[in-house]
């Protein structure tokens, strides 16, 4: 999925040098008489005669069947069967990048905001123009280390707002706030540290979610999480399974 946006980029940047270079002429000061329409129509076709072929092929990387899904997945609160398997996949790959990249330490938890959710996932085939629809932005994934008691309060704030999508930890919302809480099957120790896996937008601070800024330890992958999805999605189609997904009570109301 590097090589579509690469493509974007060289569109982009193809189009903006061919603008440049055509203010640059300032063919207003010619006395001749020569319609901006005219002079229009022939720049337009030549963009498009250059950009048609770079065209043609992100549209085909668009357009290709990456994975296919048992049925369809929505986001609702406090879980739902699309935040549950977003989560579980960001646990999965923020795991498997830690062990590939050599890191100390295995993420625990994983987070990506409600908001930055963008659609569902249908039922059938997926294509990697989807995957865009779902993730627009180019988030990357972080890994942040928080203290016990910096952990409480993360849980605390995805109880306050009803749910969210996690993976690896399970808790109760009593009083909008997390109780009961399990982390990796085991209960939630205030005195250890834990290691989150999520988007560089809250690590920032992003959707309220300041207490992530006082984290002990961040790392970035410099991987988009897009294109970790996309990769995600590539290698369940090479082993013929399909997405799925289910709720199994992660979240819940007293």
């Amino acid at each position: 999925m590097r090589h579509s946006f690469s493509y974007g980029l060289l569109i982009t940047s193809f189009l903006f040098f061919v603008s440049c270079g055509h203010e640059a002429v300032k063919t207003a000061y010619q006395t001749e008489n020569i319609s901006v329409s005219e002079q229009a129509g022939a720049l337009d076709s030549s963009i498009v005669n250059l950009y048609k072929p770079y065209k043609e092929i992100l549209d085909k990387d668009m357009n290709r069947v990456i994975s296919v899904s048992e049925f369809v997945m929505e986001k609702d609160k406090p879980e739902s069967l699309l935040t549950n398997f977003l989560g579980d996949l960001l646990l999965h790959e923020g795991q498997r990048v830690a062990k590939e990249e050599g890191m100390d330490f295995v993420p625990s938890i994983s987070y990506y905001n409600y908001g930055g959710i963008r659609t569902s996932i249908p039922q059938g085939d997926i294509t990697v123009e989807k995957v865009f629809e779902l993730m627009p932005f180019e988030n990357e994934m972080v890994f942040i280390e928080l203290s016990g008691a910096d952990t409480k309060a993360f849980l605390d704030y995805i109880a306050d707002h009803g749910g969210d999508s996690v993976g690896g930890v399970r808790f109760s919302i009593k009083n909008e706030r997390a109780t009961h809480i399990k982390i990796n099957g085991e209960d939630f120790d205030p005195q250890k540290n834990y290691w989150i896996v999520t988007n560089d937008y809250v690590a920032a601070g992003g959707d309220g979610l300041a207490v992530l800024r006082d984290r002990i330890n961040f790392i970035n992958s410099g991987k988009l999480i897009r294109d970790v999805i996309i990769q995600n999605f590539e290698e369940h189609q090479k082993n013929n399974e399909k997405l799925t997904a289910k709720l199994d009570g992660r979240m819940r109301y007293e």
